[in-house]
């Protein structure tokens, strides 16, 4: 992925749109397919993101974990000139960068419900009943991403096809989820709820995060929990 144009025709996009083992990965993929009915898609269009250019926002009051990878990146060149997402599971954010660094938007997350930051290897291959509390986890790392679409055929932003990882708007889940009150609220200590996909407010992906990676792949990096920075990206980058 490393070595891919920055820049795609709508063929070429349309290609890199269904991964070849979609259909193998079918119980967590259907989950993301869960689509919210009419009445809750209102409320969620109205789900808080902010732009930098509605408002005056910085890295300033990120985590210290986030403005750390984000100054890495930029330093570093890590993204290759490729649009980029850094979430911070523990502040259950997303903050959303061009391809030369700049944030542009940043919006509340919801993350896999179990703490810790690598999932197990067989996650994508297992039946959602084989997926107990504890293996919900969304990893950490760096996730070379590109769109893609569900099995109901929406867009999602495909982090790794095998674990079936992706980042999308909010999924509808159970009703006891209550998911779209989750994003909504203003503390992160009830954005845990996922298998481990990434769950976004409807406005952001729409406006955000397809237009980034619409015709370029892009990367995502999530930062860890437990593992420290320097294990998760730093180590490896200085190989």
């Amino acid at each position: 992925m490393r070595g891919l144009a920055h820049t795609m025709t709508e063929r070429d996009a349309q290609a890199m749109r269904v991964p070849r083992r979609l259909r193998a990965l079918a119980p967590l993929l259907a989950l993301c397919a869960l689509t919210l009915p009419s009445f809750a898609r209102a409320e969620a269009l109205e789900l808080p993101y902010t732009q930098v250019s509605q408002a005056n926002i910085s890295m300033d009051d990120a985590s210290i974990a986030a403005r750390e990878i984000a100054a890495w990146i930029v330093q570093t060149g890590d993204n290759r000139g490729l649009p980029y997402i850094i979430v911070d599971k523990v502040g259950a954010h997303a903050f959303a960068f061009d391809r030369h660094g700049r944030l542009i938007a940043l919006a509340p997350v919801l993350v896999g419900a179990a703490t810790g930051d690598v999932a197990p290897a067989d996650i994508g291959e297992r039946a959602l009943s084989d997926i107990h509390p504890q293996m919900r986890i969304t990893p950490a790392g760096r996730f070379e991403a590109t769109m893609g679409v569900n099995l109901a055929g929406r867009d999602i932003l495909w982090l790794d096809y095998d674990s079936a990882l992706s980042l999308h708007a909010v999924v509808a889940g159970n009703v006891s989820d209550r998911r779209l009150h989750r994003l909504g609220t203003t503390t992160a200590l009830d954005n845990r709820i996922s298998y481990g996909c990434i769950n976004v407010p409807p406005g952001f992906y729409e406006n955000i995060v397809h237009p980034l990676f619409r015709f370029t792949p892009g990367v995502v990096y999530i930062l860890p929990e437990m593992r420290s920075l320097d294990d998760v990206f730093f180590a490896d980058a200085s190989r």
